[in-house]
């Protein structure tokens, strides 16, 4: 992951990103010469000599980039303070770009956890499905790059990177060079937490989901039952037991399958 909040040359933060995914610098520099609208060399002119984007190029380069709007609008001052012909002009420019990092790191430090999730965060974390299983996924030694999440996930990359900066922020997860890992496995939400809903309906969609796919090694059963209030209370004993089964064997478990277990045992 590249912040643009550790840079003041967007020159070295496209290079940098650059670095990051791939080794192959030519096609990465081939696709942005295709996004901004211009020819390869122009783009080695531009990282490498004194040529620059115009305001136009630059957020054609911040969508190619996955920038979300903010950091999209910061990247552009950071073109504009680049292509400032004057010093009082670059003395604005250079105000401007101050205080947008110190906005950011206020918020950054705003938005760390220690013990559990904000009220707010918590929205944010539970309104999705991407957060709880990007997180999860990162467990997994083959998806603890964006390339590798955004193509098991099939996500746009602009969203793998908005969900990978959100758990940053909140220290859920940390980043050597380009390889990311959680720091922070479970997150804990209240049973009377008005979220809990959002949280059974976001992956019994994805159960939904993966009926519709036709899996065959999963595991779908739905049925209609009636029986006795004694068998009825049974089977709830029983599946919580069993719960407490599953849970105990996959704690130690090695980290290899990303997976969703959704138990539903109610009266109609």
């Amino acid at each position: 992951m590249v912040s643009v909040y550790d840079y003041r040359d967007y020159k070295k933060l496209i290079l940098d990103w650059i670095s990051s995914h791939s080794e192959n610098s030519k096609g990465h520099r081939k696709d942005l010469a295709k996004a901004v609208g211009c020819q390869t060399p122009y783009i080695t002119h531009v990282l490498s000599g004194t040529y620059h984007f115009s305001p136009e190029q630059a957020e054609a380069c911040a969508t190619w980039l996955g920038l979300n709007e903010r950091d999209t609008d910061f990247f552009i001052l950071l073109v504009l303070r680049a292509r400032a012909g004057t010093r009082s002009l670059q003395k604005v420019l250079d105000k401007q770009i101050d205080e947008r990092l110190s906005q950011e790191s206020g918020l950054k430090k705003r938005l760390r956890i220690k013990d559990g999730l904000t009220i707010q965060n918590q929205q944010t974390y539970y309104g999705s499905w991407h957060y709880a299983a990007i997180h999860m996924a990162l467990l997994i030694p083959q998806l603890q790059t964006v390339d590798s999440l955004q193509k098991y996930f099939q996500l746009p990359m602009a969203r793998i990177i908005q969900v990978i900066e959100f758990l940053l922020e909140l220290d859920l997860v940390e980043k050597n060079k380009n390889i990311l890992s959680v720091k922070k496995p479970v997150i804990h939400l209240e049973n009377e937490s008005p979220l809990l809903i959002q949280h059974h309906l976001n992956w019994r969609l994805q159960a939904i989901d993966s009926v519709q796919a036709g899996a065959k090694n999963n595991l779908n059963y739905s049925g209609v039952i009636s029986l006795s209030e004694e068998d009825f209370d049974w089977v709830r004993t029983k599946l919580a037991q069993t719960l407490q089964d599953i849970i105990a064997k996959i704690k130690p478990s090695k980290d290899e399958k990303l997976a969703c277990l959704n138990f539903d045992w109610f009266q109609i």
